[in-house]
């Protein structure tokens, strides 16, 4: 008996070391996705094995979601470069230039996106086009909230350092890529306002100089009731919610304290035209003295509204200037013609070029992608585009340049417009609303 319960209490003992082997393991299998940066060592690129060594940052506000070559940062004089990054760390090989691009001087955006839904997640009873999104929001409170604080954690540790510029969740305000369900717009601001302040904080103790950003879609203030096609609409306030809205409910929120960034991404409208200075869809009221005083969507034609709302007294950072303002993702399509879409970038390029609010300006992307609209600087033959040497040479010297502006001039005078001061528009200065930029 005596040895019978010894053997036991030695089986006990084995199993129990067994278990704390091997059981961390499995429950930990599918925690651990994001690779460690201990992993990828060896892996991460040198650039100074294909790079100049004189090859550094321009220091400008130009930049582009980084696809491709990392040598074309450096020859199109690109500052800034965009990164998309899943909570799950799936197929972003970019990331392994992070620490040679951070050396020589270039800016980095993250993109953060939640991959994996809620266990429960009911997408059955959302409408059509939102049953199958491309990323859920990140809900720290949610029932997988643990693997998400996890893989955030892993990914701030490895790479936070690097990082300049993180915006948390994509497009929230269209629930296509950020699902989290039927919710009204006050209650879903809400969740996404609790993880953002985590993200925030642990951002902000990482690197205290890092900006994280909270980005939208185009729907500036999209009427429930749709005059157009007089019905109302099921998707408006329920899976899709107003920036202008959503920025009041955000103020409230996260208060003044918490710098909190906007980055806008003012596509043409309809994205399928390079015309954006004549975009139809800029103003709701089509009978309206002024097409401004009733923004239907954000576009590239007057994305400054914003600028203006966030320049109200009651946004104001916790230094009382505008919060910082990024356009981090927007493109045109060679659909129309490689002259119209060049014309247009060096078209925006003059509308932010002085503009002290906009802090970066984002392009989408190096090369095509396979969506269809061929929104790259060069095809995916690796073709380069009118649009890539306007995107190089737009903010050299105005001799330089000036072949930009002369394509330009060309462009708008075959659609009617002679005198460019005419076609960009050109909101009061906030100066001028008693607003101080420092």
């Amino acid at each position: 008996m005596e040895f019978y319960c010894c053997k036991k209490i030695v089986y006990c003992v084995i199993l129990s070391l067994l278990l704390q082997v091997f059981l961390p393991a499995t429950i930990f299998a599918e925690r651990i996705l994001w690779p460690s940066e201990m992993q990828l060592e060896n892996e991460l690129i040198n650039l100074d094995n294909i790079l100049p060594k004189d090859a550094t940052s321009s220091n400008s506000k130009k930049g582009f979601l980084f696809s491709g070559d990392p040598k074309e940062i450096f020859t199109l004089g690109a500052g800034h470069i965009a990164i998309n990054v899943t909570l799950s760390g799936k197929g972003h090989t970019m990331i392994q230039y992070l620490k040679d691009l951070k050396k020589r001087g270039i800016k980095i955006t993250l993109i953060l996106v939640n991959d994996r839904a809620p266990v429960g997640t009911d997408l059955k009873s959302a409408p059509p086009d939102y049953q199958n999104p491309y990323f859920y929001m990140i809900d720290f409170n949610s029932n997988n909230g643990d693997w998400q604080r996890y893989n955030f954690d892993r990914i701030l540790a490895d790479y936070g350092r690097y990082v300049d510029n993180w915006i948390i969740g994509n497009e929230i305000n269209s629930q296509l890529y950020n699902f989290y369900g039927a919710a009204s717009v006050r209650d879903y601001t809400k969740v996404y306002c609790d993880s953002f302040k985590i993200c925030y904080d642990k951002i902000k103790a990482k690197n205290k100089d890092a900006n994280v950003y909270i980005s939208f879609d185009q729907a500036w203030d999209v009427p429930t009731y749709d005059e157009r096609d007089r019905r109302f609409n099921k998707v408006v306030g329920k899976y899709r919610y107003n920036m202008k809205e959503q920025i009041i409910l955000i103020n409230n929120y996260l208060g003044k304290y918490v710098d909190w960034g906007v980055a806008l991404h003012p596509y043409p409208a309809p994205v399928e035209s390079s015309y954006f200075w004549d975009d139809q869809y800029a103003g709701y009221d089509e009978k309206a003295d002024n097409e401004f005083d009733m923004p239907y969507l954000l576009t590239l034609k007057n994305f400054e509204i914003a600028i203006r709302f966030l320049g109200e007294k009651r946004f104001l950072n916790s230094k009382n200037e505008v919060r910082n303002i990024i356009i981090s993702e927007f493109a045109l399509t060679s659909h129309d013609g490689e002259r119209e879409q060049a014309a247009g970038l060096y078209y925006l390029w003059e509308k932010i070029e002085n503009n002290p609010y906009i802090k970066a300006l984002l392009y989408n992307a190096q090369t095509d992608l396979p969506d269809g609209y061929n929104f790259g600087l060069t095809s995916d033959k690796n073709r380069k585009r009118i649009i890539w040497t306007v995107f190089r040479d737009m903010d050299k010297d105005e001799e330089t340049r000036a072949w930009c502006k002369d394509l330009l001039d060309s462009v708008l005078e075959e659609y009617g417009y002679i005198d460019i001061e005419k076609v960009i528009f050109n909101i009061a200065s906030l100066s001028e609303l008693g607003i101080v930029i420092k």
